[in-house]
């Protein structure tokens, strides 16, 4: 072989070894470099006169451009005289990046060359002989990717795990020769806990920590059809061979009402409509004045005692004292009242299992729009079925939720020990209260503004439970 020496009279040799996958087998970095050096051992180069250096892309795939492989850009600025690599396929596997690589070589007057003998740029037909190959390596590459992408297609269709790790909820199990998805019952529960309390009063950040992950991927995996059983592919829930029946891929985790009840949640809450409550605001915040008409804020002494405080620093009162007196004024006026539970009938709410069939109902529309005569009576035969399910859907779908109140054996004072719902009924029966400076002998003037009479308000106070 012809060679070209450097000025300095040693020729600069370049061992490139690339792997898309580091790995032990036959194709190794390690399997690579003894090849290579056999190969310049077997074409008579004295190794006292030769400079080798090794430039590795482990783990770097063969379609990517040649100056984004860390050891291919060092190879290209270094320039050596000689590059020889195992195959063709470890320089490119794209001809573009592959005559790329030819053209650079050629310009700097550098020579190709692999372990089986089947590329030498030092010759026009070795030239020919490499475009040639390479056109076949991408065609290889492409050919083997089709199959991947097929394969994964079938195996969403039938309800089978495709690749990569279960979302959060789900294991994979195998089963008839294939992958599928089943409940972590564990996982399952957390979310379920996280749920509860998102819908009750928390947000995405705030139950995140239930189940052990950031709140990012929690609201993705909230708005996701994931924890309905269902997926999305490329920005599309996953459907059945038909273009229209969702793929179930596993048993879901939460109905499609609580599924739907997240989702509006989530969006009143980015719209800041559904705030979590303030847990360090007062009693009697927004219902408390001075004498003068400012409002008191909660606030702290320093010794840390909490206080109300006027706004204009015109009076202050410890925060313990005013709320023991509103207490014993709220109970002694409504705390000798039975108390009443409202118990829910009726109200069998639907409508989320109503969208999905809606959803799926414009699907089907779209795959008619498309259909030709053989496919027809399939989809008109499906489309009888969905329109007697959401016949159905309809028929059981009774929204209005009747309350009837029972009594509970206590009264209004017994109840008043859920110290989170004071607020709200204090406010329903339009507690002001108001403070006065110390010179006067009683400081607070508590009222209630309710207009309602008292069988209303007990009616009302019954919701406390």
């Amino acid at each position: 072989m012809k060679t070209v020496k450097s000025e300095t009279g040693r020729i600069k040799v370049a061992l490139y070894l690339r792997l898309s996958v580091d790995s032990d087998d036959s194709s190794s970095i390690e399997t690579q470099r003894a090849a290579c050096l056999r190969w310049l051992d077997q074409n008579d180069y004295d190794l006292d006169r030769v400079d080798i250096t090794e430039y590795p892309d482990a783990g770097v795939s063969g379609a990517k451009p040649l100056e984004l492989r860390k050891g291919m850009s060092a190879l290209m600025r270094d320039r050596p005289d000689v590059v020889v690599a195992w195959k063709q396929d470890r320089y490119a596997r794209s001809v573009t990046e592959f005559l790329r690589l030819v053209s650079w070589a050629e310009t700097h007057k550098a020579i190709l060359a692999t372990t089986d003998n089947q590329l030498n740029t030092a010759t026009a037909n070795g030239r020919m002989a490499a475009t040639i190959l390479a056109a076949l390596y991408e065609w290889e590459r492409d050919m083997i990717k089709a199959r991947i992408s097929a394969g994964h297609a079938t195996r969403r269709t039938q309800g089978r795990w495709a690749s990569g790790a279960a979302p959060y909820g789900y294991r994979i199990v195998r089963r008839d020769g294939g992958a599928y998805l089943e409940i972590d019952d564990d996982q399952a529960e957390n979310i379920r806990t996280a749920v509860r309390k998102l819908l009750a009063d928390g947000t995405a950040t705030s139950t995140a920590p239930i189940v052990g992950l950031g709140h990012i991927r929690w609201r993705r995996l909230l708005k996701s059809p994931v924890l309905r059983g269902m997926r999305n592919y490329q920005g599309s829930l996953v459907v059945g061979d038909d273009g229209v029946t969702p793929v179930q891929f596993a048993e879901p985790i939460l109905s499609a009402a609580e599924h739907k009840a997240v989702r509006e949640r989530l969006a009143a809450l980015s719209n800041g409509d559904a705030r979590a409550p303030r847990n360090a605001s007062p009693m009697c915040h927004g219902m408390a004045y001075c004498y003068k008409g400012c409002k008191l804020n909660g606030g702290a002494s320093g010794k840390g005692v909490r206080l109300y405080k006027c706004q204009q620093g015109h009076v202050t009162i410890y925060a313990e004292t005013l709320d023991q007196a509103v207490t014993d004024a709220f109970l002694t006026r409504w705390g000798g009242f039975a108390e009443y539970v409202v118990r829910l009938e009726g109200g069998n709410d639907l409508s989320a299992e109503m969208i999905e069939a809606q959803e799926q109902a414009e699907r089907l529309g779209q795959r008619m729009a498309t259909a030709g005569p053989l496919m027809m009576a399939t989809l008109e035969s499906l489309s009888a079925d969905l329109e007697a399910s959401y016949a159905a859907l309809r028929a059981a779908h009774d929204p209005n939720v009747r309350e009837v109140l029972e009594p509970t054996g206590r009264t209004i004072g017994e109840a008043w020990g859920d110290p989170g719902a004071r607020s709200r009924l204090l406010a329903d029966v339009g507690l002001m209260v108001t403070l006065h400076p110390k010179q006067r002998g009683e400081r607070l003037d508590i009222r209630w503004e309710s207009g309602g009479d008292d069988q209303e308000l007990v009616e009302m106070l019954g919701e406390m439970a």
